[in-house]
């Protein structure tokens, strides 16, 4: 069942939104993401649709990452997206509850589900800020970073990463940046 967007405001966000500037947040329910491209052309005001899509399984955890709808041919699991006290919590019915990891450079974003996976514990990372570019929608923050996102092509499909480099198991040549902008 789908549920409204809300954003929330919170008097003052956590420390992980320090250096973000006036209108920095880090409560939001219940929105998508949107790839924007800011070297090239986009389609639309929001830039490429993106979901959480499967990276992997490992013994007892399967392991989540963000990357393009168009390229992800399977059933979502997790289908709802939620800033939540500075970590990305994802949701879907039935889904296994899953955690947010740390993102280094180079990495893609990532959860963990497991059957003892807490969401709300996550890596209080994620913040998100107003669109200083006349966008309509605020941009994410991992690290207090909104600039170092891009898209990089996979053997499967496009996959979000921070700080993208060479050498580690995706193909650099094919990133773009992006603005990773929550839409409401």
């Amino acid at each position: 069942m789908a549920h409204p967007a809300t954003k929330l405001s919170r008097a003052t966000p956590g420390p992980w939104c320090n250096g973000l500037g006036a209108g920095a947040f880090d409560e939001a329910y219940n929105f998508s993401i949107g790839a924007y491209n800011t070297t090239g052309t986009n389609t639309n005001s929001t830039g490429a649709p993106i979901v959480v899509n499967s990276a992997g399984s490992f013994s007892d955890v399967t392991v989540w990452h963000l990357g393009t709808w168009v390229q992800y041919q399977y059933p979502l699991e997790y289908t709802s997206i939620s800033l939540v006290n500075g970590t990305l919590v994802i949701s879907g019915d039935g889904a296994p509850p899953a955690q947010a990891d740390t993102v280094d450079p180079g990495n893609s974003l990532e959860w963990a589900s497991r059957k003892t996976a807490d969401p709300k514990n996550g890596a209080q990372i994620y913040c998100a800020v107003p669109s200083t570019t006349g966008s309509d929608y605020p941009i994410l923050a991992v690290n207090g970073d909104t600039d170092s996102f891009s898209l990089c092509q996979t053997t499967f499909e496009n996959v979000v990463y921070y700080k993208a480099a060479p050498d580690l198991g995706y193909d650099y040549e094919s990133c773009y940046p992006v603005k990773l902008q929550l839409i409401f």
